[in-house]
């Protein structure tokens, strides 16, 4: 009992101490009016992670620069209602993505999805219904177990990846690394009681963050210091590559983004959950094609991305793919400056016309094409 005690008093010493610091911080802060955020659209999924919470609709809260209002339908998708069963004569795509998808601070009318919708349904002469799957913070890891969970029942005739090479990469090696439900496995089930514990701990999250100064800096500090190590973790050559040349590596060096490290382990991991969506959405009847973006940073920096590899690569596989790669190479830096906003990782208005414009012939091109017919034209 005697050494019992001994054990404790440190540790409630230490429990004390932090208790402390913690409030003070809370103290601090509240004093000197730091903004905050309140954690109005995100829920939990036991599965996928974060997800949209379904039927809210609240203001962005200055999220991306906006205080736009957010609605979500009651399948927590950043969209409007949707029929199980398809239209009749109707074209169903499935659209799957990150934050730049979803654009919650971008007018419905004004994002690449709806112009891609209006356009193809006045070329097409046959009703449209692009579903916007995207989820803020999603990698192609989570979009596919969006594609798995909720999207094929739906039905889709397409599903359109969005893919971004501002983080996607990388955000997928995370996901692995911190061993959540792997896709590639098809782990989908979750027991009932571990559901529930993560459903109650994401709840008693939601309440610290929108009561707590303290916690939220913290909380955004510690995500900071983990983004940093997911990045330099997602810079690592793939185990069986081929150690590069004294001098290409010090090319690479320079550009200090796993977008670029196209033979990282990263990328292999990412090239692998494209080819199982791909197999999931011709399971299911529907056809793949890949719609990949960039950051600004990444147009403006001496080496280009690997964009022509990665096209080899769907090209190979049988994957379709639109991109804007060609047409942004024509524009200058004032113009490319344009498609952004203040963070120059989200697309503006213009951005994402210019995006829709550019991707359209290569988006109408998959849909009118045979089913076997999955190339990219140039």
């Amino acid at each position: 009992m005697q050494n019992l005690r001994r054990a404790a008093v440190p540790v409630l010493l230490v429990l004390c101490s932090v208790l402390v610091f913690f409030l003070l911080l809370e103290i601090a802060l509240r004093a000197i009016d730091l903004p905050r955020r309140e954690a109005r659209i995100l829920c939990l999924d036991a599965v996928m992670g974060n997800v949209y919470c379904p039927n809210i609709e609240e203001r962005l809260d200055n999220m991306y620069d906006s205080a736009l209002l957010v609605k979500t339908n009651s399948e927590g998708m950043a969209d409007r209602e949707y029929a199980r069963i398809k239209p009749e004569r109707s074209l169903r795509i499935a659209l799957l993505g990150d934050s730049v998808a979803a654009s919650l601070y971008t007018p419905e009318a004004q994002k690449f999805k709806a112009i891609w919708e209006r356009s193809l349904a006045q070329s097409l002469g046959r009703p449209v219904e692009i579903m916007n799957f995207a989820i803020d913070g999603s990698g192609t890891w989570e979009q596919l177990q969006m594609f798995h969970l909720r999207a094929r029942k739906y039905q889709p005739d397409l599903v359109v990846l969005a893919f971004y090479w501002g983080n996607d990469v990388w955000n997928n090696l995370a996901s692995r690394d911190k061993g959540r439900a792997n896709p590639l496995k098809d782990e989908y089930s979750v027991p009932t009681w571990l559901m529930n514990l993560r459903v109650s701990h994401r709840k008693f999250i939601r309440w610290m963050w929108n009561n707590s100064a303290a916690y939220q800096f913290l909380d955004i500090l510690k995500d900071k210091i983990e983004t940093v190590s997911d990045y330099k973790r997602a810079l690592q050559p793939a185990p069986a590559s081929v150690p590069a040349p004294a001098a290409a590596s010090a090319i690479a060096e320079v550009q200090y983004d796993p977008g670029f490290a196209w033979d990282s382990e990263a990328w292999d991991l990412t090239r692998q959950l494209i080819l199982k969506l791909k197999s999931e959405a011709e399971g299911s009847g529907a056809r793949l094609l890949v719609f990949h973006l960039s950051t600004l940073d990444q147009l403006e920096l001496p080496k280009p991305l690997p964009y022509a590899k990665f096209r080899s690569f769907l090209d190979q596989h049988g994957i379709a793919h639109a991109d804007a790669f060609d047409a942004l190479s024509g524009l200058p830096p004032e113009k490319r400056k344009e498609l952004y906003i203040s963070d120059r990782w989200h697309l503006s208005s213009r951005g994402h016309q210019f995006y829709a414009e550019g991707s359209l012939p290569a988006l109408t091109r998959f849909v009118l094409a045979p089913r076997a017919a999955h190339q990219r034209q140039p």
